[in-house]
């Protein structure tokens, strides 16, 4: 009798002793999935404690990478859905090992292509059929590549800061004088509004050309590809130029053979206040244009030059707050 109670005794030990063990490997294994996070990128523009109207973003895109995409993710303003993200934290579990993050924000309009493997992965317009294409308003599209974390185990948490103080799209500002010498109904108080066609120019950017200000060049997916923009004037930008427009566009296109910058051909179609077309000619852009940068050019119509501006401030002032990266390198 004694035999059989000492039997039963044990074997309700063991059964507690396996209960407990399964309740802390199930503790133990959600922690590993959920809770250890050991990468993190930080969105200061996402973080409740520090936006405000003109320091903010609307949505950010996160992509991790070895040669295929790793870990993504995707958030809007005004970023709730968890108490890490609402503070700007985007968290990830890496194995470890080297990566390539890539950081987009405000993504409006655009759209992500076969980003499964890196090679592939491109972002850009939407295709069109008649490869007219135009680009969002002031195409406010920030991108940021991080340095290439690496992932060591065991090792302290790695954070990196997405700052999104860089536009990717350049800026193409033209200024124009004595344009009633072509026409006397090309002033300041006749034209609404100016048409931009322009040629030459970036549809779509692939990830793998996305490096930094200097050496990135956009693509296009075709060589009849044409953007389309509108732009207000603005009275006297610059000197004694008599009114002046502007417009985002990608960074400039390499010949795939010759390595050379594609020149960017603007046609631009000056329109009355009926919206009715009074003028229109062409100036072509011979600069290359890199990310983040402005171009200012000089035209009365017929000859076109680059205009030699010392800082943004020496352009039209109003314009110039609140272009949140869209000015310089």
């Amino acid at each position: 009798m004694n035999i059989i109670k000492r039997y039963s005794i044990h074997r309700f030990s063991f059964r507690i002793s396996l209960f407990f063990g399964l309740l802390f490997f199930a503790s133990c294994t959600y922690d590993y999935f959920e809770d250890e996070t050991n990468y993190v990128v930080y969105a200061p523009k996402a973080s409740s404690e520090l936006m405000t109207d003109d320091y903010r973003i609307e949505d950010i895109h996160i992509y991790v990478y070895k040669e295929t995409l790793q870990k993504q993710k995707t958030a809007s303003y005004p970023f709730q859905e968890n108490t890490r993200m609402k503070f700007g934290n985007f968290n990830f579990r890496l194995f470890p090992g080297s990566y390539l993050t890539y950081c987009f924000a405000n993504t409006a309009d655009i759209h992500f292509y076969d980003m499964e493997t890196y090679q592939d992965a491109a972002f850009g317009l939407q295709e069109s059929e008649s490869n007219e294409y135009r680009y969002p308003d002031s195409l406010a599209l920030f991108s940021t590549e991080l340095k290439p974390p690496v992932i060591d185990y065991p090792a302290p948490l790695k954070t990196d800061t997405a700052y999104f103080n860089k536009r990717y799209s350049g800026r193409i500002c033209v200024a124009f004088e004595k344009l009633t010498k072509l026409n006397p109904f090309l002033t300041y108080s006749n034209i609404s509004e100016v048409k931009i066609e322009a040629t030459g120019t970036g549809t779509y950017q692939r990830l793998s050309l996305l490096t930094d200000s200097v050496n990135t060049r956009s693509s296009r997916y075709s060589s009849s590809d044409k953007v389309k923009v509108r732009s207000n004037l603005y009275e006297k930008p610059y000197g004694d130029y008599d009114f002046g427009i502007d417009g985002y566009f990608f960074p400039s296109i390499n010949e795939e053979e010759s390595g050379s910058t594609i020149p960017i051909s603007l046609t631009l179609d000056f329109l009355d206040r009926n919206g009715v077309s009074i003028h229109a000619f062409s100036i072509s852009v011979t600069e290359t244009l890199h990310m983040n940068q402005t171009i200012y050019l000089g035209t009365d119509g017929l000859s076109t030059l680059v205009l030699e501006i010392g800082g943004p401030e020496q352009w039209d002032p109003e314009i110039v707050p609140g272009d949140d990266g869209g000015m310089g390198i």
